[in-house]
């Protein structure tokens, strides 16, 4: 009688010990799988900024030139050179 209890026992041990091996490991591919999504997302935003920072170097670079100053000048200011004609719309 005694050997039937014992072997109960350690039968719901063993199966206690693989319900909860089962939940950790569920529990783990979850948060692996969040994990990925989230290394996938910053891979994408280490993307966007590269190429943000690619186009403002770019720009820099640019900043310099008398054209950029001249085009500054002409769209933000609205400065004309010396002898140009202006048109104005008047339909506008």
């Amino acid at each position: 009688m005694k050997k039937q209890k014992k072997f109960n026992l350690w039968t719901l041990i063993i199966i206690a010990s693989i319900c909860y091996f089962t939940y950790t490991v569920y529990h783990q591919q979850i948060n692996i799988e969040d994990r990925r999504n989230q290394y996938a997302q910053l891979q994408k935003d280490v993307y966007s900024e590269t190429i943000n920072n690619e186009q403002l170097l770019h720009q820099k670079s640019l900043i310099s030139t008398d054209e950029f100053a001249e085009k500054i000048a002409r769209e933000k200011l609205g400065y004309v050179k010396d002898g140009e004609k202006i048109y104005i719309d008047t339909n506008k």
